[in-house]
């Protein structure tokens, strides 16, 4: 992943207390083994959950045969207050978070495909995510842009 973003990083205290609320979220999405791009844009909510928090991502995802309603949804706990353990709606692990710093590097193995993802908190209102995708069923990048929403 880029070094690029450790100048304009900033760091969280209280992750719960960032992430909690409405997000603004727009992705691009590229597969290069497909040749294929597309892009993504709906709303993402971190709504409490006992003592963690539950992201449920809404949107319409846009590819070259047409658009399509997108959903997903993650559980993140809070170990400590400047990190997350994120779960899949399943409860299956996904990976930790740390923004202490304002930027966090993480790693998921799902299957022999390996998604390496970088974190970059930009602002109290913004923040990033970028994921590579590689193994012998993808090969991918995704971009996510979350703005605080209402």
């Amino acid at each position: 992943m880029s070094t690029a973003f450790v100048k304009t990083a900033r760091g969280v205290e209280d992750l719960r207390a960032f992430l909690e609320g409405t997000w603004l979220v727009t992705r691009k999405l590229r597969d290069r083994r497909a040749g294929a791009q597309g892009t993504l844009e709906g709303e993402a909510m971190f709504q409490a959950e006992g003592d963690g928090l539950v992201y449920r991502e809404n949107g319409v995802l846009r590819l070259r045969h047409g658009a399509f309603k997108a959903s997903r949804v993650y559980r993140y706990n809070f170990p400590a207050l400047h990190c997350a353990e994120i779960f899949f709606d399943d409860g299956s692990r996904f990976h930790a978070l740390d923004l202490s710093s304002g930027i966090c590097e993480v790693e998921h193995q799902c299957g022999a495909d390996s998604y390496r993802g970088q974190f970059l908190v930009v602002g109290f209102n913004e923040w990033h995510v970028d994921w590579q995708v590689l193994g012998p069923r993808k090969d991918q990048i995704l971009e996510s842009r979350y703005l605080r929403g209402r």
